[in-house]
C-alpha cells in the first residue's frame, strides 16, 4: 500500500490487469486485504469477485478457551486466532490471536457458536443476539426473536455455490433457535437471515426423531443444516433453502456416542467418529464415513479411512485427542490436543502440521475449527445498513 502512496497515481492502479491485481492481492496479508477495497473500484470489484476467492489460499482459524486462572474461579472469555501464514498444508506454526475487545459486549455476552469465521453471542439473561467477525472487527446487533430459544446455531457457508437469495452462499447467514416447543417428533424453530434482516415466523417442525434426540452437535453447509441424534442414532437434514425446513433422517454407520461430528469435504457429508485409549498405550482411532448416493433410498455410509492416533497428542502425552474439522477439498482432519491442532493426513496416515494455540504455558481448549478462503472472511457477511465497525 505504500507503493501505491508513492506513486499518487490511481490510473496506475486502474491500468493494471485483473490477473495482476489477483496476483498483488493474494501476496497481501490478511489485514490489508479488506482495506485493499477502498483503493479504486476495479480493486473492490476483484477483491470480491468469486474468481479470485477460489484462488486464495484457505486459512485454519480457531475459536478457543484459556483454562481459568490458578486457584480462582474465574473464567476465562474466548478467544479467537488464526494463522499467520496462508494455513492448511503449510507444515504449521503459531494461531495468532485476533483481539476481541472491539466488540463493546464481550464481558457480559455467551458465545452460543461459530461458522467459518463468524461469531454468535447472546447477552446473558437476554434474548439480545450478535454476530461477529473477529478479522474485520466488524459486528452487528440482531433484532430480537419472538420466542426465548433453548438452543442456538450460527449458519454461515462462504464457500456454497447456493446464491445468497437461496439460504446459505454469497455472504448470507441464518442464525436458527430451537425454542424448545417439544412435540413427540418435532418442535417449533424460528430463523433469522441476514438478507431479510428479520426474523421469520416461528415454525412447526417434523424432525422425524424425538427432539431430546437431537445433539449440539450441528453442522451447516450448502443451505441445509445437519444434526446428530441417538436412540435411534442418525443424522437429521434440515432444508433453510426451500424455507419451510423440511426434515429428512439417515441412520448413522456407528453409534454417535460423545464423538461424532459432521463435515463436509469435496461436497460429499461426512461422519467422522473418534474412539478413545484402550488404556494399553493406544490413543484411539478415528474413522471417516462418507455418504454415498444421489437419491434417498440409494443414500449408504462407506468407510473411508480408519486412522490410529498414536502420535497426534505428541509423546509421553495424556491430554485427549479430538477431531475439529475436515479439509474441505483434501483427505485431511484437523484434531486438537494439549494446546495444539494437529493437520492429519488421513491417506497417508500421517502428520503433516502442528499449530500452536496460546501463549507459551497456557492449557487451551479448542472447540470450533474451520478452513475457508482468507477473502470469505471480509465485509460482505455483515449488512452494511446494520454493522458496527471497528477500526
Amino acid at each position: 500500500m505504500a507503493i501505491l502512496t508513492r506513486h499518487s497515481s490511481i490510473e496506475n492502479v486502474r491500468s493494471l490487469g485483473n490477473d495482476m491485481v489477483s496476483e498483488i492481492i493474494l501476496r497481501l496479508p490478511i489485514e490489508s486485504v479488506a482495506r485493499s477495497k477502498c483503493v479504486s473500484k476495479a480493486w473492490h470489484a476483484t477483491i470480491s469477485d468469486d474468481y479470485l476467492r477460489r484462488k486464495l489460499p484457505l486459512r485454519l482459524s480457531v475459536l478457543y478457551f484459556p483454562d481459568a486462572v490458578a486457584n480462582t474461579t474465574t473464567k476465562s472469555p474466548p478467544r479467537f486466532a488464526c494463522a499467520s501464514a496462508a494455513g492448511a498444508g503449510g507444515g504449521g506454526g503459531k494461531l495468532e490471536d485476533r483481539d476481541l475487545g472491539f466488540f463493546p459486549f464481550m464481558d457480559t455476552a455467551v458465545v452460543c457458536d461459530a461458522s467459518n469465521g463468524l461469531l454468535l453471542l447472546r447477552a446473558a439473561g437476554t434474548t439480545r443476539f450478535f454476530v461477529v467477525d473477529p478479522v474485520t472487527r466488524r459486528w452487528s446487533a440482531l433484532p430480537p426473536p419472538s420466542r426465548d430459544p433453548r438452543l442456538s446455531m450460527l449458519a454461515f457457508d462462504p464457500s456454497s455455490s447456493v446464491s445468497s437469495g437461496a439460504g446459505g452462499g454469497g455472504g448470507c447467514y441464518r442464525v436458527v433457535n430451537f425454542t424448545g416447543r417439544w412435540r413427540e417428533s418435532g418442535g417449533e424453530v424460528e430463523v433469522f437471515s441476514s438478507e431479510t434482516w428479520a426474523w421469520a415466523p416461528p415454525r412447526d417442525v417434523e424432525f422425524g426423531v424425538s427432539p431430546a434426540a437431537l445433539s449440539g452437535s450441528m453442522h451447516f453447509h450448502g443451505g441445509a443444516v445437519y444434526a446428530l441424534a441417538a436412540d435411534p442414532d442418525c443424522v437429521v437434514r434440515m432444508d433453510l433453502a426451500g424455507g419451510d425446513l423440511t426434515c429428512a433422517v439417515a441412520e448413522l454407520p456407528e453409534a454417535a456416542g460423545g464423538d461424532g461430528r459432521l463435515a463436509h469435504s469435496g461436497g460429499r457429508l461426512h461422519y467422522v467418529a473418534t474412539t478413545t485409549s484402550d488404556g494399553g498405550g493406544a490413543r484411539g482411532v478415528v474413522k471417516v464415513w462418507v455418504l454415498d448416493g444421489e437419491s434417498p433410498a440409494a443414500l449408504r455410509w462407506r468407510l473411508k479411512h480408519a486412522v490410529r492416533l498414536d502420535g497426534v497428542a505428541g509423546d509421553g502425552d495424556d491430554e485427549e485427542v479430538r477431531f475439529m474439522a475436515l479439509h474441505p477439498e483434501k483427505d485431511a482432519a484437523y484434531m486438537s490436543s494439549a494446546g495444539r491442532v494437529v493437520e492429519l493426513d488421513l491417506a497417508r496416515k500421517e502428520v503433516t502440521g502442528v499449530w500452536k494455540v496460546g501463549g507459551e504455558g497456557e492449557k487451551n481448549r479448542v472447540v470450533k475449527a474451520w478452513l475457508v478462503p482468507s477473502s470469505l472472511y471480509l465485509s460482505d457477511c455483515l449488512a452494511d445498513a446494520h454493522v458496527q465497525v471497528q477500526c
